[in-house]
């Protein structure tokens, strides 16, 4: 498997489907990446890094990606969409073996696939970061997105580093998920994106500051778990491939389209950060999910409830931004 394709545009990350036993829902979560695909994505991303250390066990992990793997290589010969898998770790160790697992199934089924690797939660210093990295370059054939977010469990590797990397393994590493926490992102965007290396820089945290980071700084991607919204994301892009600015009013207000669906988050949970609750009937709605379950690390199912208000309001945003139509509601 050639390594040397692009990594950049909106990168949806699925969000996870479950059968009324409890299982992982393969049929849906096909039908999830059909959906993002057809709305012109450049790729896909699956499954949360958080399902990985808690929800999924090896062997779903393994068959959700071969899964979407034999339909990306039966869609398309043009390598798209590509499939990235998430390959986090309590260690090296356990981070390198999905990694192979990867691998391995990209090797069997000819799709194109690629890593979004964060780093081990037990990577103390920049040494650890770096041999880590090493260490993964010697398992996969294949582009690494890394990202620099790991919820405090590690320190943020160096942009020195990053470069390092991606000048030492070029058809493998460049590409960079930034999330620093607190002030540092945007300036730790620049600073990466000087150096002629570093191929991608993605704008994350739910893509909420991607308009001054793909207008100012350059960003060339949005990664988020939004998969709902892929046809935002996508029109998003498209706009500031043209050079729009943002005064543009139809980037401005398909940016805002965005935004305010987002805030369904705030408007029926805790935070506009929250994945899953609401936009699970907005999934139900586009006809692609069955259910709006979620699965816990103790395997217990919990239905998100809605009330025909709630429900009504989700259908009126939804009709606003586009993602309804009168016929299909």
């Amino acid at each position: 498997m050639n390594a040397d394709f692009p990594i950049r545009g909106p990168y949806p990350l699925l969000i996870t489907p479950w059968t009324e036993d409890a299982r992982l829902d393969i049929d849906i979560l096909v039908r999830e990446a059909e959906y993002v695909a057809g709305c012109g994505v450049n790729g896909l991303i699956w499954p949360p890094a958080s399902e990985v250390m808690g929800t999924l066990s090896a062997e779903e992990y393994e068959a959700g990606l071969r899964a979407l793997a034999e339909w990306a290589h039966h869609r398309a010969t043009d390598c798209a969409p590509t499939i990235v898998a998430t390959c986090p770790g309590r260690d090296s160790a356990e981070a390198l073996e999905r990694a192979r697992t990867v691998q391995c199934i990209a090797d069997e089924t000819g799709a194109c696939m690629g890593l979004l690797a964060r780093m081990p939660d037990d990577a103390a210093d920049q040494t650890a970061i770096e041999a880590h990295y090493h260490a993964l370059a010697g398992v996969v054939r294949m582009p690494v997105v890394i990202q620099t977010f790991n919820d405090g469990k590690s320190p943020q590797p160096d942009v020195e580093l990053l470069v390092r990397l991606a000048r030492d393994y070029p058809a493998i590493y460049g590409n960079v998920k930034e999330e620093s926490p607190g002030g540092k992102v945007n300036a730790r965007m620049a600073e990466l994106l000087r150096h002629p290396e570093i191929k991608t820089v993605f704008s994350g945290f739910g893509g909420k500051a991607w308009m001054f980071q793909g207008t100012k700084i350059g960003t060339d991607g949005v990664i988020s778990q939004r998969p709902a919204y892929a046809s935002l994301f996508v029109r998003i892009y498209t706009l500031l491939k043209e050079g729009r600015q943002s005064d543009d009013p139809e980037l401005a207000g398909t940016y805002a389209k965005y935004l305010y669906v987002c805030n369904l988050g705030d408007t029926f949970g805790e935070t506009d950060d929250m994945m899953r609750g609401p936009h699970l009937y907005v999934l139900q709605k586009l006809g692609i999910f069955r259910n709006r379950l979620t699965r816990d690390g103790d395997g217990n199912l919990s239905d998100y409830p809605m009330t025909d208000a709630e429900k009504r309001e989700v259908e009126q945003r939804m009709r606003y931004c586009g993602l309804l139509t009168d016929a299909a509601s």
